[in-house]
């Protein structure tokens, strides 16, 4: 005789000893069995049943959950912590990174993708431009300043 009687399938097999199932385990079969077990202090709430925390999904709560979704390729590492790729940064990697960094107030728009200002030009916003254009070998040394050669002056090296 049990008493308490065995639970969930469980079979008397001695006096107040039960023989569980192989989804039940405890005095009287009353404790559920996850196998394989439940990670990130998920609890074993049925048999072969997580349940997980906010902060881990899956069937045995083994995946992180981030509550905002990573962005451009970043994954999910651990709750709310994205790991970006090399190209992006940011909570979210929703930031793109550009090396070297945007010269003259130029911003990084894209990974190693520089959008400048009207007064720069180049790769990394590092040429300024001259409008107008400097004339007579002149060359254009920062926004709208020419520096000319010899004999040749003026805003654009225009003057002999």
């Amino acid at each position: 005789v049990c008493d308490p009687t065995c639970d969930n399938g469980g079979t008397c097999i001695d006096p107040n000893t039960c023989k569980c199932t192989k989804q039940w385990k405890g005095p009287t079969c009353q404790i559920p069995v996850c196998d394989p077990p439940c990670n990130n202090e998920g609890n074993c709430s049925a048999p072969n049943t997580c349940s997980c925390t906010d902060s881990w999904a899956g069937p045995t709560c083994q995946t992180p959950v981030c509550d905002a979704m990573c962005d451009n390729g970043g994954t999910c590492s651990s709750p709310n912590t994205c790991t970006c790729t090399n190209d992006w940064i940011g909570s979210t990697c929703q930031t793109p990174v550009c090396i070297p960094t945007c010269d003259n107030e130029g911003t990084c728009s894209s990974p190693n993708t520089c959008t400048c200002t009207d007064e720069w030009r180049g790769q990394m916003c590092q040429t300024p431009i001259c409008n107008p254009p400097c004339d007579n070998g002149g060359t254009c040394s920062a926004p709208n300043t020419c520096t000319c050669t010899n004999y040749w002056m003026g805003s654009t090296c225009q003057t002999r």
